[in-house]
């Protein structure tokens, strides 16, 4: 989401549309979007998804086709009312002027638009991604994308492996890693379907005969720990719908897991609708998600929209209901390992009051931080202080001072 201020900037953002625009309906229709865009967690989910659908409707292949979601000028008033605090981690240096730089040198499977990165952070995170064939049981070779790091100096201490959030990547932790591993930790994480360059084409031909997804990125994810930490068990990081992934995978696997760490993750509540409604209004969800990639309103670096098949799996992941249908708060009251919730203060999503409904629900809790001015992506808005949390907890070895709690 590229918007959080108060409901006082819709006027100035409808008038400089209506100046550019020569159809005022369609401005004021686009700013219903806008608004349901900005305050879909705080408002009526239903009434969000209603307007979408109503707005957004139609294949999204076709709607693509036809340009429907060029859309210029309300490009321009979205990122006029961006606000300031946003601007490094999701807008990155896109808006600033500069000269001509050198493109990056890197493999032909990271884009073209990866080549474009100036920023630091950012760079040295695309340099380190690697790309591999990773074996997954009743889908097959799926060209998976991770990170895989270690400093010269092991802590005493198990691995992180992190799982990041719904269409997003292991860019989301481009400010957190370098932390992790001068405090000597080794770090693991890959790219799980709908984001980053992991493939999509293997997981969506099973989802068309009928599996869940959850399922499959579940054995994607052993998969992969099998492949890189086979035997280790790891704390393991969830952020954002992430964090639903981490404890689904960790309830599976009970072996892999030492213990959780939870980032404002779904799980006792979501960032979209029911599973009915999400299923009804895939089409007219994947539409906003094309049409703000088409307009350059996604999380910056967004780079895997021109990826295959990027499109179709966020249809098919909404079709699918979403994780909910999965990970609930009686879900949630089944996670046997010791968890530390970390939760933006003033997370825009999912409200903080979830953070202490996990307090209450986790069997084996160990406390819930407050991540000072974070919203909903605290490892991007706060690193250094989300950094120390996990170095912290990892290092503590919490786990071993407890009682093992019953799955």
């Amino acid at each position: 989401m590229l918007l959080a201020e108060a409901p006082s900037v819709l006027p100035s953002l409808l008038l400089s549309m209506e100046m550019e625009m020569d159809n005022s309906l369609v401005a004021a229709g686009v700013v219903a979007v806008v608004a349901a865009i900005a305050f879909g967690g705080r408002t009526s989910f239903a009434g969000g998804a209603a307007i979408i659908l109503l707005l957004l409707g139609g294949d999204p292949d076709k709607r693509e086709e036809s340009g429907a979601n060029e859309m210029g000028p309300l490009q321009k008033a979205v990122l006029s009312v961006t606000p300031s605090a946003w601007k490094k981690a999701y807008l990155g240096d896109n808006d600033v002027e500069r000269g001509e730089v050198a493109l990056l040198d890197l493999p032909a499977w990271q884009g073209e638009q990866a080549r474009e990165l100036v920023e630091e952070e950012a760079v040295a995170c695309v340099k380190s991604m690697q790309l591999a064939d990773i074996e997954v049981p009743g889908v097959g070779p799926v060209p998976s994308c991770f990170i895989s790091q270690a400093p010269a100096e092991l802590a005493d201490a198990p691995p992180v492996m992190l799982i990041h959030g719904f269409d997003s990547s292991v860019l989301e932790f481009r400010y957190v890693v370098p932390a992790l591993l001068e405090a000597g930790l080794r770090v693991e994480a890959m790219e799980w379907w709908t984001g980053g360059f992991t493939a999509r084409e293997p997981f969506l031909r099973k989802i068309e005969e009928g599996a869940a997804p959850w399922d499959l990125i579940a054995e994607h994810q052993y998969a992969f720990w099998k492949r890189q930490l086979n035997g280790q068990k790891v704390v393991l990081l969830g952020a954002s719908l992430g964090g639903a992934v981490a404890m689904d995978f960790a309830k599976r696997h009970p072996e892999c897991v030492e213990a959780l760490i939870l980032m404002d993750a779904g799980g006792e509540s979501y960032a979209q609708p029911g599973p009915f409604l999400s299923s009804l209004a895939a089409d007219a969800v994947t539409n906003l998600f094309q049409w703000r990639a088409t307009n350059g309103l996604l999380p910056y670096p967004h780079l895997w929209a021109p990826e295959d098949a990027w499109r179709q799996s966020l249809r098919a992941f909404f079709k699918s209901g979403g994780y909910q249908v999965q990970v609930n708060q009686e879900f949630v009251k089944t996670v046997p390992q010791p968890t530390l919730v970390l939760w933006g203060e003033e997370d825009d999503v999912l409200p903080v009051e979830d953070a202490y409904k996990y307090q209450a629900d986790l069997p084996n809790c160990v406390g819930v931080t407050l991540v000072p001015d974070a919203q909903h992506a605290p490892a991007l808005e706060n690193a250094p202080f989300v950094a120390q949390q996990i170095i912290d907890f990892t290092k503590s070895k919490v786990w071993e001072k407890q009682p093992a709690v019953a799955a």
